[in-house]
Order: structure tokens, then sequence, then C-alpha cells
């Protein structure tokens, strides 16, 4: 009985990244690339794909951190962090702890001092502080 609970568990640990469907399996065949460790990299995707608590738009490239975690991709919703919502259909780019670095806005926002223009792109450090964005005139 213990060997057959060791080897379940082994089966679940080992299968644990398919179960979140970070694999090959949320890719269109065809260009999808792996890290020398086996772990997805980089693909187009067959479907809407949501990570890391953001929608990833259907036939667009995304991209992955080592870790599984979302680097970049083509939204297909608006991406709401914090005070900033990005603005659906452009490109979301994250740091490897989750953390917003950059996207294009789809409202004006105030951050730092400073009024990001609408439609522009924003560029966050990853404490969140302000590195860059477009402003009104």
């Amino acid at each position: 009985m213990k060997y057959i609970i060791a080897m379940l568990a082994i089966i679940f640990m080992a299968d644990i990244g398919t179960c979140l469907g970070v694999d090959g399996s949320i890719c269109n065949p065809g260009d999808i690339n792996y890290y020398p460790s086996g772990k997805l990299r980089t693909c187009t995707l067959k479907d809407d794909f949501t990570i890391n608590d953001v929608k990833c738009k259907q036939y667009s490239l995304i991209t992955l951190y080592e870790t599984g975690m979302l680097k970049n991709c083509v939204i297909g919703d608006y991406y709401n962090y914090v005070n900033i919502t990005c603005n659906q259909h452009s490109q979301v780019s994250l740091y490897p702890s989750g953390k917003l670095n950059t996207c294009d806005l789809s409202k004006a926002v105030f951050i730092d001092g400073k009024t990001c223009a609408e439609f522009g792109t924003i560029s966050l450090f990853e404490d969140g502080k302000l590195k860059s964005c477009s402003t009104s005139p």
C-alpha cells in the first residue's frame, strides 16, 4: 500500500506542470521552443490561456520564464494591475515575480507625480515605481 501511495505521489509531482497547463498542450503545433530543462519557453497559443491572472490571446506568441511564470504575451482582455489598466489586444510583459513590467494603457493614469497618457506605453521598475511612460501635452 505504501508503494502505491509513493508511486501516485511521484506521478502527481512529476505531472504538476501539465496539470497547470504550462506545457506544449497550450500551443499550436509547430513553432514551440523549450528551455534546455524541457520546460516551455515560447509558442503560439491555440486558445486563449490565462496565466498569472493575465488572459493571453489565442494565436498570439507567449513567452514564459523557466519557472513557468509569464514573461509576455498579447492580452485578449483588459488587464488590471493595482491602479493600472492595460489595453486589450496589446502586449504585456511581467517580471519573474509576476509584477507588471510594461504595457499599453487603456486609460490615463496618475503615478509617481506624473500623468501617463491613454493608449501610451508604461514601464515600471519591479518595485512598482514608474520607469517611463508617454505623457499628455
